[in-house]
């Protein structure tokens, strides 16, 4: 008994169709795509003394201090809180935030302005699935902890650079 070599129509795979599946999401032309590190180191325990050794105290005007002192606030919990587990923040109601406490703590009532300051000093946007999404977390921006703030610096922007 002799079997029958296969067809070239059963050894080849089939091609995909020229059309995306259904749920796909077309890739949007000229959009980068970046990769955030995430990786978490926990300072929950560590002393100021640790990160800053000459520390002497809070410098009250920097962002990250006074956007602490805001969230920790009971007067703005129904536009601005903490999460659960007091590692990340959000922006409870979007159109109060803008119209209150903006205009009161930092001069303006633009939040893509204030979205550049959160990114500017190394805040990070959870953007994945979960009950945290789209808040905003710092490793040494904890809830309980305002003194870890003034080891926050702002990141350096790279700047226009001249060819060598």
């Amino acid at each position: 008994m002799s079997s029958s070599p296969e067809t070239s129509s059963q050894s080849q795979s089939p091609s995909p169709p020229p059309y995306p599946s259904k749920g796909a999401v077309p890739k949007k032309k000229g959009v980068k795509k970046t990769l955030v590190d995430h990786t978490y180191h926990d300072h929950s325990l560590t002393s100021i003394r640790d990160l800053i050794p000459n520390h002497s105290r809070i410098n009250e005007e920097l962002f990250p201090t006074k956007l602490h002192r805001i969230i920790s606030s009971p007067k703005y919990a129904g536009i601005i809180a903490w999460k659960s587990h007091g590692r990340a923040w959000y922006v409870v109601d979007r159109k109060r935030f803008v119209a209150e406490v903006l205009p009161r703590h930092f001069d303006h009532k633009n939040y893509a302005s204030f979205n550049r300051s959160v990114n500017g000093w190394g805040f990070k946007r959870l953007c994945g699935e979960g009950r945290d999404r789209n808040a905003y977390y710092h490793e040494l921006f904890l809830r309980g902890l305002p003194e870890l703030t003034s080891a926050i610096t702002r990141l350096r922007s790279p700047g226009k650079r001249l060819p060598e």
